[in-house]
Formats: C-alpha cells, structure tokens, sequence
C-alpha cells in the first residue's frame, strides 16, 4: 500500500453511487443538501468529501396498495425536490442525463446527478407517466419495490411468476426512451423475464451476493452471469443485514449483533467479480434508506476507504476504477447517450 497515493487515484476516478434516498429527507425534514449535517448519511459537503462524481438520488414511493393519484403525487414532490435542490445549489451539483453530461460535470468539479424512482407503481399502470416522467429528467426506475405491482416482488410470494404483458411493454418503452431498467428489489423471475425482454444492459443498483449473504434482496449466482452477460452490472448495496449472514441471522432474532466491517463490502465485490467478471460490479450504497452500515462506511465521505481496501486485496488501478464507478458510467452511456 505504500506505493499508492490512495486519496489522489480515487479523486481521479469517476466514482458512481447508484442508490441513495436522500430526498426522503429533504421532503420528511426539510434537510437542504448545501449543509453539512451529522444526520443522515449525504449531503453535497459530504459527497466531496467522499469524492463522489456520480448520485443517482431514488425517489421511493412505497408500497402497492395506495389509492389512484397518490403515487403520481409522490413522485411529482419528490421529482420537485430534488430540482429545487439542483437549482439552488447549482455551483457544486449538475443534472446529468448522459454520460458526457457526467464527464462534463467533473471537469467543471460539480456532482453529477441523476434522478430515479423506486417503484414502478409510480406510472400507475400508464406508459404515458413514465414518458412524463422520462420528461422530468427521470433516466432510471426500479421495476418494482417491497411489494408487487405487475412485476413480482423479491420480498413477496409470486402473483404474476415475472413480468406481466404490460410489465414487459414497460422494460420495452424504458428502452426505447434511453431510461435505465433497474431489477433491485424484484424476484428472480421478474429479473428473468426482463433479461429476455430488455434490449439493453439492465442494472441492480443496490443488491449484495446471495452466495454470501441468503437474502432474497441479493442476487444469486446464475443471475449475475446472465445480468453480466447482458452487460449489465449489480451494484453492492451497503446495508449490514444484506452483506452479513451473522448480522442478518441475529436480527432477525431480535438480537442486537455488531456491524459488519467493510472488508465485508469487499467480498461481495470479489463474489460478483468472479462469478460475473469485472466489467458486472459497482456501488450503490442505499444510503439515506438504510440503518446500519459497515463499520467503516458510516456516510458518503468514507468512500474512498472503499478504494483503498481493493487496492490492498490487490486489484490494479485499473479494475478499481472500473468497480467504484466506470462500469455504472458505461451502462449509463449505452443506455442514456455517451
């Protein structure tokens, strides 16, 4: 490690976080992200610090269930937040629609930033909102969350075994619009059905190795060599019950286990590396949507401890860049515009 200036090869890096839920602060209580805070895990302080390029922000809107109109209205607040936030503080964070946008933003030593719902409930069973939505500068949805829509759910029993029709006319119009599929949160079925319908690369943004940790959130073996085989990339969520079977074990017990260490975050990344190859894993923290992480990773700005500890378990520069960010950034281009 001596021969590494750890600091100076992650700020070189185009680092990408794929998953936060930050806007449900800034909405629940009134969090401005232009302020450092000791609450919470991201703020644009704290993103710099950390050397984040690349946020994708998620705007969840909940479960199935919910009268017609409230999940447009979710996601239309949320979607307004996040603007406002991008608007005031536009010296240090940029929208970014495509990858040269994110390039570009780096130059200008701004965040990229990029705007996802969680949930594909938000279209309310209507391929004209999720055009609205790509509209709004909308680039990335998860097909569903915790619970069913017309795609089943991983954390519910089967109700449609995958994709509805329409589920798949859904992966068929995000690809036509240049909006990133994203299979987190969906059953392995579901994630199935949109390999075989999806005409681009999908990603999971915030998804751990089943091999290691048993969770149906996490993605197993076969899995991430068809999503890999796609050029997709599955992007290690940092949520202590996802990465550590003792951690998960235990709490479900009601127990109250210690954290994982970040070496821990490490081990799915050499899993879904070597099962699926170097090109088909990133980061997608869950930050701001999850309690606890790894001790290590408390917030954003201990990102480039991530850097350093593949560095020591000895991948090059090379491959470290291409995990902490260059793989996301790729599928981004393929899917949004270079």
């Amino acid at each position: 490690m001596e021969a590494y200036d750890v600091g100076s090869i992650h700020r070189e890096m185009v680092v990408c976080d794929t998953h936060c839920d930050t806007v449900e602060r800034i909405l629940g209580q009134g969090v401005d992200l232009g302020a450092r805070s000791h609450q919470g895990h991201i703020d644009i302080p704290r993103l710099m610090e950390g050397g984040v390029d690349v946020q994708i922000f998620a705007c969840c809107i909940g479960r199935s269930g919910r009268p017609d109109g409230y999940y447009i209205k979710r996601a239309l607040r949320m979607i307004d937040a996040l603007h406002l936030q991008f608007e005031k503080h536009s010296d240090a964070i940029a929208l970014a629609l495509t990858a040269g946008d994110v390039r570009e933003a780096k130059r200008n030593g701004k965040i990229a930033a990029i705007i996802a719902i969680e949930g594909g409930q938000a279209i309310e069973d209507d391929l004209a909102l999720l055009r609205d939505f790509y509209r709004l500068d909308v680039r990335a949805m998860t097909l569903t969350w915790n619970s069913t829509n017309w795609a089943d759910a991983s954390r519910e029993a089967p109700k449609h075994d995958g994709l509805t029709d329409f589920g798949r006319d859904v992966v068929r119009e995000m690809n036509r619009l240049g909006m990133i599929i994203d299979v987190s949160h969906a059953a392995d079925k579901t994630v199935w059905d949109t390999l075989e319908t999806s005409s681009a690369p999908i990603i999971a943004s915030h998804s751990c190795a089943r091999a290691i940790c048993d969770h149906p959130r996490n993605v197993n073996d076969d899995l991430i060599k068809a999503i890999a085989s796609a050029s997709g990339a599955i992007c290690i969520n940092f949520y202590s019950a996802f990465l550590d079977q003792e951690f998960k074990t235990q709490s479900e017990k009601n127990l109250d286990p210690a954290r994982p260490p970040l070496s821990k975050v490490i081990d799915h990344i050499n899993h879904i590396a070597s099962v699926g190859g170097i090109d088909s894993v990133g980061l997608g923290s869950d930050f701001d949507g999850m309690n606890p992480p790894p001790e290590g990773l408390e917030d954003v700005s201990k990102m480039p401890r991530i850097t350093g500890a593949l560095l020591e378990r000895g991948y090059s520069v090379e491959d470290v860049a291409k995990i902490v960010g260059g793989n996301f950034l790729r599928v981004f281009g393929q899917v949004c515009g270079i």
